[in-house]
């Protein structure tokens, strides 16, 4: 597959921004260091993840002002993001996913606009429900593992990653708002776009919605918030879900009813909840 570099593939449809940007100038901005202070990175962190439309969106940050800061890096508060997935032949982290095996391994590559930084990552699902993640800073290759990535997936990757190519790239857009009261973290992804390295699905009005907390943590304003707007806590992996937009001889019985969800909002169907 001949996928470009991270910086020249079409991606989100800019009223995404548009339709956010006067909104969060409302908010107090936090920087990469502030979020570090707050213990908002969150490596090991516990997940819940949220699909809702556009105009949903807007009404959720509203509410969240005063109660959230935004992450601002070099002066940008809506940041792009690039991700490479990479598989085996035989789809193994998309089939242990699929088949809700514990202790399942996702590696990507993933690059920052606004700060310009590349990160090769491996992110664990535990048996236990817990998300972890580990990366190291490189450089974008798709032609195969650098050196020092193949070092550092050899510690990190359970698997021989010389088995693992590119299979999926996601360009989105990412909003990042940071608790002031606790260590927790929420991004919106909008403008979202799959691409396989020669075709492209794209949901411009689609967002997906992440809360990303330690364990335990109780009284989120964000939680509460979407609880009352009536949507509803969802599994969904952008990896999995571009895999079966791409390759239907793949089984993706579990992932049908986020299909049918992207199906409703890309036709103006209906709200998903």
């Amino acid at each position: 597959m001949n996928f470009p570099y991270e910086g020249s593939c079409p991606g989100h449809e800019p009223h995404d921004r548009s339709a956010l940007s006067p909104l969060i100038d409302e908010f107090e901005g936090i920087s990469l260091t502030g979020l570090e202070e707050t213990k908002a990175q969150l490596l090991t962190r516990q997940e819940s993840k949220h699909l809702m439309t556009l105009r949903q969106c807007r009404d959720l940050v509203k509410a969240l002002v005063g109660s959230y800061r935004v992450l601002e890096i070099q002066g940008t508060r809506i940041g792009r993001y690039d991700t490479m997935y990479y598989d085996t032949p035989s789809f193994l982290s998309y089939l242990q996913h699929h088949n809700g095996e514990g202790n399942r391994y996702k590696l990507r590559l993933r690059h920052y606009d606004s700060s310009g930084e590349t990160y090769l990552e491996v992110k664990k699902k535990t048996n236990k429900g817990s998300t972890e993640k580990r990366r190291v800073k490189t450089t974008w290759s798709s032609t195969g593992f650098l050196p020092e990535q193949a070092e550092f997936l050899h510690s990190a990757l359970p698997y021989d990653c010389r088995a693992f190519h590119p299979v999926i790239m996601t360009v989105y857009n990412r909003l990042t708002l940071v608790s002031a009261g606790s260590p927790e973290r929420l991004t919106f992804d909008t403008g979202i776009s799959f691409h396989d390295g020669q075709r492209m699905i794209s949901y411009p009005d689609l967002v997906i919605a992440e809360i990303k907390h330690e364990k335990g943590t109780k009284n989120s304003p964000a939680l509460q918030t979407i609880h009352a707007m009536g949507i509803r806590k969802r599994a969904f992996s952008k990896y999995c879900i571009g895999v079966s937009l791409f390759f239907e001889r793949l089984k993706h019985n579990r992932f049908k009813q986020n299909l049918l969800v992207l199906s409703r909002i890309a036709n103006r169907g209906g709200v998903p909840c």
